[in-house]
């Protein structure tokens, strides 16, 4: 199997699943678990998705992930693995944003904020440029080291991420 990315041989532990349904109130109805060893962010089983650890410790993604991040990515046909750690980090503050708000927010709202691009360093991911005094978060790391490290794959049957 192919992969545009070069990938280390993921460092995901059973204990790593302990801690997202603990700490991070993941639901046990959502089926974590490790990937094969042919398996990539673009290539795991069927009927699974995959995601990253850093996502729920450092960019606050949880489970089930909201119903708007799905369907920002669904209209731009872009699955999480395919999201930097900053992209991920600014759709979720927008979103809490919104909802403190009380505005919708949907593909549209997002596309006003924020420029979308492909990251031509790490072909098949993209990057996110916030429009001129669109800053919601503030600080933010531009590079982080192996936040691919630990992938996961999950199932969730109540999700409508695909």
């Amino acid at each position: 199997m192919c992969s545009s990315f070069n990938f280390p041989h993921p460092t995901t532990t059973a204990d790593d699943f302990e801690n997202l349904y603990k700490v991070y109130w993941v639901d046990h109805s959502v089926a974590l678990d490790l990937v094969g060893t042919h398996e990539t962010p673009k290539t795991v089983r069927e009927g699974y998705y995959g995601a990253y650890l850093f996502f729920f410790r450092s960019c606050g993604l949880i489970f089930p992930i909201p119903e708007p991040i799905l369907e920002v990515l669904a209209e731009l046909g872009l699955s999480l693995t395919q999201l930097l750690p900053n992209f991920l980090r600014h759709l979720v503050a927008f979103l809490v944003k919104a909802r403190e708000e009380g505005l919708g927010f949907r593909r549209s709202e997002f596309r006003q904020l924020v420029l979308v691009k492909r990251n031509n360093q790490n072909p098949g991911t993209f990057l996110v440029s916030l429009c001129p005094g669109r800053h919601v978060i503030e600080d933010i790391p531009y590079r982080h080291e192996k936040w691919r490290e630990q992938f996961f794959c999950f199932q969730d049957g109540s999700s409508i991420y695909g």
